[in-house]
């Protein structure tokens, strides 16, 4: 927090990088100290880069179960 307190804050499943929550009253005080703004935060997802030939596997399997497809990877600018 803006006061260096922490706060808990439970983090829907599913959330996306650039999702954005708001915790009220815990931003900045006013100039007069009368009330508090909110305190609005982004989500940054951080993906792994390398993975082993099994995670890659169980990623996959997940990605089935979830009637996704797994991602393609692309080669140069045009795939």
């Amino acid at each position: 927090m803006v006061d260096g307190k922490q706060e808990e804050y439970k983090i829907p499943e599913g959330t996306q990088t650039g999702s954005k929550f708001t915790i009220r009253n815990k931003g900045f005080k006013s100039v007069s100290g009368n009330w508090s703004g909110d305190f609005i935060f982004t989500v940054v997802v951080q993906t792994p880069k390398k993975l082993t030939a099994e995670q890659r596997e169980l990623l996959n399997q997940l990605a089935k179960t979830m009637n996704e497809q797994p991602p393609v990877k692309k080669r140069g600018i045009f795939g």
